[in-house]
Parts: structure tokens; sequence; C-alpha cells
């Protein structure tokens, strides 16, 4: 029986080859729309030009999420399909992979879980290497043991945020507006994590890094992390991504961390410098 991990492109595994036999990786792009010019999120993406052209229009831009045909498309494409959708409260891709889901199933024999990270980012990646790693280290199990294996890791695992734009995340609505307006004008940086209902939910100001980077090991010791997989995704900031990773061995020597750029979704987003972290425990 063939597998198939699938994820919108809020998760940033690009050219990902899974290890486990007889199983694809394969992601559904988001798109963000600037004035009249349509930017797919795909591997394909000069993620720079966008980000230079968000910043320099002066009307709002959105995003928009894959199509239930091309979440179909997807499905088509293995026995046993494992789907990992951004935050449901964040956007219509999780609806979008439902539809396509029903519509799948009535063309014949397919299994297909679809999971709502609630989330963005690091957790997705997370998700999806740990479901690979599962099924190549047991190659004999069944879809319901799969699925219950990750709901498990949905549930203890998390994302921060570590911002110093938030322009793009108010007017959105994603994050609530006078926060947005206080810590753009105040230069601070933001640290926000991911809520119970996937909604942005903001932790606290930090006005340098080094206090920033302390309230994140903070959080993750809250959450009862024990030094498992963190997947540090960045705007154009490989420094700031590797010296978290450095503060983070400090108290896991032994943890597994894997630092990666943003895509269109994530970038635009987080925005410039922003750090987004996934990880479990």
């Amino acid at each position: 029986m063939s597998w198939a991990i699938v994820a919108d492109s809020s998760c940033n595994l690009r050219g990902f080859e899974p290890q486990a036999p007889d199983c694809v990786y394969r992601f559904a792009p988001l798109k963000i729309n600037v004035a009249d010019e349509e930017f797919i999120d795909d591997a394909s993406l000069d993620v720079a030009e966008l980000n230079r052209r968000v910043s320099a229009e002066e009307t709002a831009s959105s995003s928009a999420c894959p199509s239930v045909g091309e979440w179909a498309d997807l499905f088509r494409q293995a026995d046993n399909i494992i789907a990992i959708t951004i935050s449901a409260n964040l956007s219509g891709s999780y609806e979008a992979a439902v539809m396509a889901r029903d519509i799948v199933l009535e063309e014949g024999e397919r299994n297909i879980f679809i999971v709502n990270s609630r989330a963005a980012g690091g957790k997705l990646e997370l998700l999806a290497v740990e479901v690979d790693r599962y099924l190549a280290a047991h190659p004999e199990a069944t879809f319901n043991e799969v699925t219950a294996h990750i709901c498990d890791l949905e549930q203890s695992s998390t994302v921060l945020f570590l911002l110093s734009s938030y322009e793009n995340l108010a007017k959105a609505g994603r994050m609530p507006k006078m926060a947005g307006v206080l810590a753009n004008k105040l230069k601070i940086r933001i640290l926000g994590t991911a809520s119970s209902e996937g909604t942005i939910k903001v932790v606290g100001p930090a006005r340098s890094q080094k206090k920033a980077f302390e309230k994140i090991v903070g959080c993750m010791k809250g959450d009862g992390y024990t030094g498992g997989p963190v997947y540090i995704d960045h705007v154009f900031n490989e420094r700031a991504a590797q010296e978290l990773s450095d503060r983070i061995h400090q108290d896991w020597p032994n943890a597994e961390i894997i630092i990666m750029p943003c895509g269109g979704l994530c970038s635009y987003y987080a925005e410039e410098d922003g750090l987004i972290i996934g990880y479990g425990w």
C-alpha cells in the first residue's frame, strides 16, 4: 500500500524526500495576492521578490488557500493519505481539504486523514517528518495506527513566533491590531504562540534578542520540552536562527535542531527577520 504525506505550503519543507518505503511528500501551494499580481507559494517562488513587492505596495495584500481541486489531485496520488494543514482558524485550507477528501473518497478505495495543525511553519514540518519516521520504523503499521500517532504528535507539539514586524498579521486580523501597531511604533519584538484554538496568542514583548531567546527557552521548558526535534524557520535571518539554536543547545545539548528558510506564506506573515519555532515534547 502506498502512502503520501501532504501539507499546504505553510509547511516550509521543500524538496523533502521521505525515508519510508513507497511514500511521497507533496504540498499544496497557497497564494499571496499583491495588487493585481498573484504569487504562487511553490518551490519556484522568489520569496525575496515577494517580500519586496509586499513592502512597496501601499494597498492591502492578501493570501488565498489551495483550491478543493488542488487538494483532490494530491489525494489521488496514493492509497493512504496523511494531510496536514495550517490552522483552520487562520485559513480556509483545512475546510478545502475536507471537501476534497469527501470528493476523492467517493471515487474509490482510499484512506484520507486530515490534521488541523492549529499552527503554521515549524509545527507542520515536525508533524510531516515524524510521520515519515514512524512509517519507516513501522512499515507494517495500519492506517489507524498512523493516524493515532499523528494525533498524539499534534497534541504534544506547538509553535512560537518571534516577530519584529506585525503589519501583515494585524491587517489580516491574525493578531490584535493594537498590539501590532504598538509593537511597530516601539520597535520591539513580540513573542507569540499558538493558542489551543489555533489562533496567535501574544506571550509578551522583548526589547532585545537575548531576552527574546530566554523567553523562548522558558516557554519550551514550561511546555515540558526535553530535547526532541526543533524546527526553526526564518525570514532571511539565518544568523539569528543559528544563535537561537546555540542557545537551545545550552540547555539541551542533544536536541535535534533543523533550520530552514520560510516559504512565501510564512514569509508574508512573519515578515522581515521573523522566526517561527516548532517543537514537540
